[in-house]
């Protein structure tokens, strides 16, 4: 199917109040049409996900989380933890699905819909699992000394590309998911680091970004690590990109230095080779993810 009746999930902190920042989830059409604000947290929210029959969205919130102090008095404070929710997107009904100590995020769905590949951080460093949603029960996926980030999978859930500092610097791998630590390889040696790295629909392909002249650019890989293409240059900083369903287009958010005070972070489409770029927000805060 074409693009024409899909639309894009995207985070904006248009409803931030001076240094208050607040960052909301809202939907709009492909094109930028018919913008919809879909969450009223007045918080921060980071990393959604659109489940594969897009009847649920999974995101991470930042919240307090009341813990001991450790002082043996008794008394508790409030940290700030990465707290994991699911919506529903017909009801619009939000439930908790895990707010262990530390990270919870980047989560994305299997394609049955009823798992999460998400990195969890409660066993010292951040590694990545498989969440069972019916149950809870959690698989370890990657375990290493570096923190592993940002899973995404593709279609069959026979490869999983995440991002990993296990080279000094974050960088883009994959592996099988059926195993622990099974089948690592690195496959991007671009930029200083990379980041956000998503397959296209049949998997064959990973886009992410990289820190290269001072900002972020994006870039194409094949999944087995070959056919490095540069997709951006010199148009801004630009991240968060993702296929649509078809693989034909990249959307993306990308920023623009105006003035000394002020910066422009809006979502742009392109096709899968950035011959074609078009932007898609105006006037809507910073977008992100």
């Amino acid at each position: 199917d074409s693009i024409f009746k899909t639309q894009i999930f995207f985070v904006s902190d248009k409803t931030s109040v001076g240094k208050n920042v607040r960052k909301e989830l809202y939907v709009m059409d492909f094109d930028g049409a018919n913008p919809k604000r879909l969450t009223y947290f007045n918080s921060i929210m980071i990393s959604p996900s659109v489940s594969p029959d897009n009847s649920k969205v999974v995101y991470t919130l930042i919240e307090d989380k009341t813990k001991p102090t450790g002082r043996g008095d008794g008394s508790f404070h409030n940290v700030k933890n990465l707290n994991l929710h699911l919506m529903d997107l017909k009801t619009r009904k939000t439930k908790l699905i895990s707010n262990i100590d530390g990270i919870n995020s980047g989560a994305v769905f299997n394609k049955a819909g009823d798992s999460l590949f998400l990195t969890l951080s409660y066993q010292k460093n951040a590694d990545i699992y498989k969440l069972n949603l019916a149950n809870g029960h959690k698989k370890k996926i990657t375990d290493h000394y570096s923190d592993d980030v940002d899973p995404h999978i593709n279609s069959d859930e026979s490869l999983m590309t995440f991002l990993s500092g296990r080279a000094g610097k974050a960088m883009i791998y994959t592996l099988d998911p059926t195993g622990r630590e099974k089948n690592v390889k690195r496959i991007s040696f671009v930029g200083r680091f990379n980041a956000a790295p998503r397959f296209n629909p049949d998997g064959t392909e990973i886009v992410f970004s990289s820190w290269v002249d001072d900002r972020f650019d994006i870039y194409r890989i094949g999944s087995n690590g070959e056919n490095l293409v540069r997709l951006t240059k010199n148009f801004g900083s630009n991240e968060e990109p993702w296929y649509s369903p078809d693989g034909q287009f990249i959307v993306f958010t990308s920023q623009r230095v105006i003035t000394r005070k002020r910066a422009t972070q809006d979502v742009y489409i392109m096709d899968r080779d950035g011959e074609i770029i078009r932007k898609i927000t105006t006037d809507f805060g910073k977008i992100f993810s």
